[in-house]
């Protein structure tokens, strides 16, 4: 039987730490991981939809900025200490900007925070919260903002 797959000889520069989120599927179980997160926050807590949305996008921009914008290096040893210097975002597609994975990655908490908000009928403070929030992320994401430290803050010391 002819062997139906092209078999491609990964890049010698691959970092281990971003490459899982080349694979297929990552997209669809991300997302499958936030709607599972939002019926656990639902069904746990006994909250209305909305603020359980609310709940779900203010965790996953806590988790998010934590690991995508803040914390640097990879945990893997053979990369000889090259990235450092580098959070996650980044590191991802090896710094090229405007690409899909990044697209994505800034869709999804737009996404959330236009869920969560319509969910609690734009009422303050969970408008406002899920604002801030969402204005922190995105603002972190701009091509603009790669590798740059406001006010020297998570910077080299």
């Amino acid at each position: 039987m002819a062997n139906l797959y092209v078999q491609a000889d990964p890049p010698t520069d691959l970092n281990r730490n971003t490459e899982w989120f080349m694979y297929p599927g990552v997209w669809t179980a991300y997302i499958l991981i936030l709607l599972f997160s939002w019926l656990v926050v639902l069904s746990v807590f006994g909250c209305s939809a909305g603020v359980a949305w609310t709940v779900v996008h203010l965790f996953h921009s806590a988790v998010t900025f934590h690991f995508f914008h803040w914390k640097k290096g990879t945990p893997f040893a053979e990369d000889q200490g090259i990235y450092n210097r580098l959070t996650w975002w980044e590191q991802i597609d090896n710094g090229k900007q405007l690409t899909h994975n990044r697209k994505f990655l800034t869709v999804v908490p737009v996404s959330l925070f236009l869920i969560a908000s319509h969910a609690t009928s734009y009422r303050n403070p969970m408008l406002l919260i899920n604002t801030l929030a969402v204005c922190i992320l995105v603002v972190a994401k701009f091509p603009n903002m790669h590798k740059v430290r406001i006010f020297g803050i998570n910077g080299d010391q």
